[in-house]
């Protein structure tokens, strides 16, 4: 990028969310802010177990986890399946759906996910 106010090579810089141009020749600097659109999405996820399956151990510890429940209270939601163990934010939602799908545990989330 060329800077508008002395014509000089415009240096890029990113931290964060925040992004910017700066020149070093006269000072002048464009800023802005980027993010993704999981991250500012307010809709409320709820993510429900698809339907009742054979959990090993590390299966149980994940859903425990995620639901925030004891043992035998996850064990019971895989039992009754389909159960929801989680509802919140899409932020939230991206990183619980990252684990289950490496645990291959069968899921659903409604509304329809878009990320």
């Amino acid at each position: 990028m060329i800077c508008e106010n002395c014509g000089a090579e415009m240096r890029f810089k990113q931290v964060g969310h925040s992004i910017s141009w700066i020149c070093d020749n006269c000072g002048e600097a464009v800023a802005s802010t980027c993010f993704e659109p999981y991250e500012t999405d307010l809709t409320v996820y709820h993510i429900l177990l698809s339907s009742p399956f054979k959990a090993n151990t590390n299966m149980l510890k994940l859903v425990s986890e995620i639901a925030g429940c004891n043992y035998i209270e996850a064990k019971k939601m895989i039992e009754k399946a389909p159960a929801e163990i989680f509802s919140g934010k899409a932020i939230d939602i991206m990183e619980i759906k990252e684990k289950l799908e490496t645990a291959n545990i069968d899921f659903k989330i409604e509304p329809e996910f878009p990320y």
